[in-house]
């Protein structure tokens, strides 16, 4: 091996195992050594020795997710691909590092090619991937950083086709899985460097109007905020945060990009949640809010768990949209799943929304209406309906009287045949709106229509729906 491509290997991992403590590093080492063996003689597009992608898997999950101290993890991201790339199998890594570790591989090892359709290959693809999320929820935040490595080593892949198609890939289903797994700063790099290779011109024409710092009325307006939480008590650390490129060029759909004015928020953090109710109420005390945007995200989160007070104000004749949120709130926003380890609060959390995952893994279930769902994720809208007793439902924008019954018991779904919002009759795909009351009246001769399957908004719903028709 040359002094170069010493260099290349030697580098990042000097960078990781510094990063590993003591107790730690023989298996993080043997590990090294492990897959080093497996992908001698191996090179990445761009040249490289393949074993520098192990290597910068481990340092994504240790340097910027949190997962220094997991050996585990550090382990199976040096292993991740010596199964799918060389002649190592499952059997080869079990014996000497444990099935907890050949779980994690198994899980970011693609399915065996077929002759299926390249959509029908991914959908088997994420069947396998949370399937084995369900036994360890750590498969998918390897997966997601497998990902953010080679979406960064993009340029290094000399063939455009092959560029546009992993763009692509990131864009249909690791930019939504990480929205799933509320993981919001993975998912504005895969969305953004998506977008700088797919649509290159777009996102270069967005990043010349970002080159100068935000407005002087934006950064005069923190400091005013700033001041006046100080003033009534309150400390806080307020920054302006700028939208990311996927974010305008969504708005860009319906704007040219020189009217698009909301393009940055006011980030106001406190210590405390009872603070964040505090300053809302002396913010909307000194200036007039629009009610029609504010949201309360905090008593009643995201379905991936995000959590904030969503305000917008009026300050000489502008609009400033704030967020607001404790260090534990914005953490878990950007982090999402990755954030939650430790403590029993945490992991009751994670089980959570491993149990919605069920519907996505369930291989009986038609996979055809998987891909479309994914991709529907990002630009879904989502409410809150709460049933009579006040106990609280997330569903999509839209959603029906049936998604409903469906989301609060599979049964209630089977026999709904339309119910009541906010006391009022209603039929069962009349739709809901944010904070409605429903109730649900049921049937026993009731059940699943065909044209029910194209008339409800969730993919629990449909899946269940499907079933059941299959089944007759």
């Amino acid at each position: 091996m040359n002094a170069e491509r010493q260099i290349a290997i030697r580098e990042p991992l000097q960078k990781l195992m510094v990063q590993i403590a003591p107790h730690n590093r023989p298996l993080v080492g043997q590990a090294y050594h492990f897959a080093n063996a497996s992908h001698e003689g191996q090179n990445r597009d761009a040249g490289q020795p393949y074993i520098t992608h192990p290597i910068g898997v481990a340092l994504i999950l240790a340097s910027e997710l949190g997962f220094a101290g997991d050996a585990e993890m550090m382990a199976a991201a040096l292993l991740h691909d010596a199964v799918e790339d060389s002649a190592l199998e499952l059997k080869d890594i079990e014996p000497t590092f444990g099935k907890t570790i050949a779980t994690l591989v198994s899980g970011v090892t693609k399915v065996p090619k077929s002759r299926a359709s390249r959509t029908a290959q991914r959908i088997a693809t994420l069947q396998h991937l949370f399937t084995y999320a369900r036994q360890d929820p750590r498969v998918l935040i390897l997966k997601l950083a497998d990902r953010m490595y080679n979406i960064r080593s993009l340029d290094g892949i000399a063939e455009q086709s092959r560029r546009k198609r992993i763009a692509r890939e990131t864009v249909d289903i690791y930019a939504p899985l990480s929205h799933l797994l509320g993981m919001a700063r993975i998912r504005r790099e895969l969305e953004d460097r998506s977008l700088c290779c797919l649509k290159p011109q777009i996102a270069n024409q967005i990043q010349a109007e970002f080159e100068t710092e935000p407005p002087e009325h934006l950064q005069q307006f923190r400091d005013t905020i700033r001041n006046l939480l100080l003033k009534n008590g309150v400390r806080t650390s307020v920054r302006v945060q700028q939208k990311s490129l996927s974010s305008i060029y969504r708005k860009m759909q319906h704007r040219p990009l020189d009217q698009i004015r909301d393009r940055y928020a006011i980030e106001v953090i406190v210590s405390r949640r009872p603070l964040c109710y505090l300053a809302l109420g002396i913010l909307h005390e000194r200036f007039l809010p629009v009610m029609a945007r504010f949201k309360e995200f905090i008593a009643l989160p995201k379905r991936n768990g995000y959590q904030a007070l969503h305000t917008c104000i009026h300050h000489r004749d502008r609009r400033y949209e704030l967020h607001i949120q404790t260090p534990a709130m914005h953490r878990l926003g950007e982090f999402g799943i990755a954030a939650l380890r430790g403590d029993a609060q945490h992991e009751k959390r994670r089980t959570r929304w491993l149990h919605d995952f069920a519907d996505w893994h369930d291989q009986t279930a038609h996979t055809r209406y998987l891909m479309s769902e994914l991709k529907r994720i990002l630009f879904t809208r989502e409410i809150v309906a709460f049933t009579p007793m006040g106990d609280p439902f997330i569903l999509p924008e839209d959603a029906t009287v049936v998604d409903f019954a469906f989301a609060v018991h599979n049964d209630l779904g089977m026999q709904c045949k339309g119910g009541r919002i906010n006391g009022t009759r209603a039929y069962p795909f009349s739709k809901l709106t944010w904070g409605d009351t429903v109730e649900i009246d049921t049937d026993p001769a009731q059940y699943p229509k065909k044209t029910w399957v194209r008339r409800v908004k969730t993919y629990r719903a449909r899946r269940l729906i499907q079933h059941y028709l299959n089944s007759q």
